[in-house]
């Protein structure tokens, strides 16, 4: 009786595990040329349904192992990523690049424990004080546990803003950490041997950004910066692949947004108004229209208020 007390536990214990975790949406994988991949993620906000997986990575395949930036969520999705390189080539990941702090972009990381991991200081920073809480907030947004999950701090760091030019594993590359932007810590990587540039949540594509944790008007400076690049293929954070058209778009969205704001608040007029001024319907066709544009027209109100001042 026991023993079958006992099977009867361990067999739904199964059952709850298999329930609880959905299947993570599937890898779209797009070859940009013999060594640069990048693999897409959905584009909605972490949730129950996507897991958590909602993030782009790019797969730079080197002489002796694979780069990558970002690792996505949590455990699971780093391990899902995994795979899908494992499809493309047998090398290693050997170095992980993460362009910002947002959990979504790193704490796949440890996922892949040999990997060298490089971000801005800032960066780093924040993954150490609040790494643990972007793994609490996840597991609650995703309801999986996600015990097996937790923050590794980048051993290398670099300064913002600075432009570095290196080598790894015999390919050339530029990392650009540039000022303020959709964080205080961002870092682009760019390879200007394939005119690819990983941009990190600078530049999203059919989905409305993030300016929380951002300064609008610096950020807009820093895209201005992406459009003197010779770019051939720009990977965004979130959203399909970019051309310079798309980011001349995407500088051109954020922009007027910030204008309306500014506008309004000069003229003495009040937050509320912003929406009446802003063309929303541009904004109401991008992912993550209703997730976004009132903490965006809050966070944006506060810069210019505190310029103001």
């Amino acid at each position: 009786m026991r023993y079958s007390v006992t099977m009867w536990v361990a067999f739904m214990m199964f059952v709850g595990t298999a329930v609880g975790a959905e299947p993570l949406p599937e890898v779209k994988l797009q070859k940009i040329n013999d060594r640069v991949y990048a693999l897409l993620g959905p584009t909605d906000v972490p949730n129950k349904q996507n897991g958590g997986y909602m993030n782009n990575s790019l797969v730079v395949i080197g002489q002796q192992g694979v780069i990558l930036v970002d690792s996505g969520s949590h455990r699971a999705v780093g391990e899902h990523i995994g795979k899908a390189i494992a499809g493309i080539t047998t090398k290693p990941v050997t170095h992980i690049l993460i362009t910002h702090h947002h959990g979504d972009h790193h704490l796949g990381s440890i996922a892949f424990p040999a990997a060298q991991l490089v971000s801005t200081a800032n960066c780093a920073k924040e993954i150490e004080t609040n790494g643990r809480g972007m793994v609490s907030w996840m597991a609650r947004v995703t309801g999986r546990k996600l015990d097996d999950t937790t923050p590794v701090t980048p051993q290398q760091k670099m300064a913002s803003p600075s432009r570095q030019a290196m080598q790894i594993d015999g390919i050339k590359l530029e990392l650009i950490a540039p000022q303020t932007a959709h964080t205080h810590g961002d870092m682009m990587v760019w390879l200007p041997e394939d005119g690819v540039l990983a941009s990190g949540d600078i530049l999203v594509h059919a989905v409305n950004p993030n300016f929380s944790d951002g300064n609008l008007k610096k950020w807009i400076a820093v895209v201005d910066d992406i459009l003197k690049m010779p770019l051939q293929t720009v990977m965004p954070g979130h959203g399909e692949l970019m051309q310079q058209k798309d980011v001349a778009e995407f500088r051109a969205l954020i922009g007027e947004f910030y204008k309306v704001v500014e506008t309004v608040f000069k003229s003495g007029g009040a937050e509320a108004d912003i929406r009446k001024k802003l063309d929303l319907a541009k904004w109401q066709k991008l992912a993550r229209y209703e997730a976004m544009m009132g903490g965006n027209i809050n966070h944006t109100w506060l810069e210019v208020e505190a310029e103001n001042f």
